[in-house]
């Protein structure tokens, strides 16, 4: 199976054309992706009441006071709706794919993220006093994504798809390099907020320990121990 074949497989299938079809499919492939789709709606549900996005956000100072749940939770609150809707798109469509891939690991691995994430910006960032946004656990999928990719294509020897990812991997290193010179963030309107390239790149870094604990456990599977 190529790496195409790979990305293809996370997809829905359907048998024809008909809405009908179309539907239950759909609806197969969601019942799937039970851990992204509940953090998707939660983070929705956070922007759509404002009450409920205090109550999550990222705040430090609540933090050290014992509601240690923000660690977790404040990467569901955004800053706007611009914000909460490129991360929260992201966040569904690789989410979904690497839920498909790796449903057991999945949420351990955003447990992982969220928290490491979190850690990093309150050790790095120590002027700042709350975080929102997906943005940090996006960029970890996206790596965690491109591991995955890249290592199926080279064990099918697929050197166009090989050649794809690889050079996604690199665009992707490039941004995260540009964004840690200069302290800017690149196809972000960051407008009443400031984005932290500490978070990006510690997600990315989280996200490559996955892919790595993802990919070793699929050769496990595929070649069971023997006595």
């Amino acid at each position: 199976m190529s790496a195409g074949e790979t990305l293809i497989a996370t997809l829905p299938k359907t048998n024809g054309t008909s809405i009908p079809s179309l539907c239950r499919q759909g609806s197969v492939w969601l019942r799937q992706i039970p851990v992204t789709l509940l953090m998707s709606v939660i983070a929705i549900a956070a922007y759509a009441f404002p009450s409920l996005t205090a109550g999550l956000q990222l705040d430090f100072a609540a933090v050290s006071s014992g509601q240690w749940w923000r660690l977790l939770s404040g990467h569901l609150t955004h800053f706007g709706g611009g914000h909460l809707f490129w991360d929260v798109l992201m966040f569904a469509v690789l989410g979904g794919v690497c839920e498909r891939q790796s449903p057991r690991l999945y949420p351990v691995a955003l447990i992982a993220m969220s928290v490491g994430i979190s850690a990093t910006i309150l050790l790095t960032c120590q002027d700042v006093t709350t975080y929102r946004g997906l943005s940090g656990i996006d960029t970890g999928l996206f790596v965690w994504f491109l591991v995955i990719q890249i290592r199926q294509s080279l064990a099918d020897r697929d050197r166009t798809f090989t050649c794809c990812w690889t050079a996604a991997g690199i665009l992707l290193l490039a941004k995260l390099a540009y964004e840690f010179t200069t302290g800017e963030i690149l196809f972000v309107n960051a407008e009443g907020f400031q984005p932290l390239v500490e978070s990006h790149l510690s997600g990315a870094v989280l996200g490559a320990i996955a892919a790595g604990v993802a990919d070793r456990g699929l050769s496990v599977s595929i070649h069971p121990p023997t006595d």
